[in-house]
């Protein structure tokens, strides 16, 4: 498929974020939170597990992580400040405080390599350039210990022709999806030297995605 450009731009990715953290989870419960739910449920959270989700967005996937995971070690990255701030205010509402919330650039994250048993990561891909899928999925696969799962959702383009929609939207008015736009990422996960254990295609009120669990060989 072809893959439309995107370029990486921190600060007007964080403007786009900016612009949408007030509403995001109104928007993701409609459209993300059936992804959402697999991710968790592929992850098989084990408590006392190092687990890291890089793009934690508004906390929504990582305080169901924080409710598996009490006792381990939970770290949580975001681009955007605005989306973080969010993501503090729902956490603080929980029963633990074993984890931290930290602001960072995928691609300098000065975290120590091989330390995760469960890496997250949702709906990120899909706003990056196409170029730098191999790069992104080998930080994914360095950060994980041997045998260790990474759990990725991503915007697809679906099976059905209602989800086309979305992709002809993401074409021709991509700002009101902060960018995001279809993606396919199995050429670079078998080139990065991930095992693909499940690839599961979900439609959400007609939004397309697509979750995988990838093993670390």
């Amino acid at each position: 498929m072809e893959i439309l450009k995107r370029n990486l731009d921190t600060a007007q990715t964080q403007k786009n974020y900016r612009q949408v953290a007030w509403f995001y989870n109104i928007w993701s419960g409609l459209t993300e939170s059936k992804a959402a739910k697999k991710v968790i449920q592929l992850a098989d959270i084990q408590n006392g597990e190092h687990i890291i989700e890089i793009g934690c967005g508004t906390g929504v996937v990582f305080n169901e992580i924080l409710k598996k995971n009490p006792q381990g070690i939970n770290l949580g990255i975001d681009l955007s400040p605005n989306m973080l701030s969010r993501a503090r205010k729902l956490l603080a509402k929980g029963a633990t405080r074993n984890y931290e919330l930290r602001q960072g650039d995928l691609f300098n994250l000065n975290i120590e390599e091989q330390g995760y048993d469960k890496l997250i990561n949702n709906f990120m891909i899909d706003l990056m350039p196409e170029e730098k899928f191999d790069d992104i999925l080998a930080i994914f696969y360095n950060l994980l210990k041997p045998n260790g799962v990474a759990i990725i959702s991503t915007f697809s383009v679906g099976k059905g022709k209602i989800n086309r929609f979305w992709g002809w939207l993401a074409k021709h008015f991509p700002k009101l999806l902060t960018d995001c736009r279809p993606v396919d990422i199995q050429n670079n996960i078998k080139r990065t030297g991930f095992e693909i254990e499940q690839e599961i295609d979900i439609s959400q009120n007609s939004f397309p995605s697509k979750v995988y669990k990838l093993k670390k060989g």
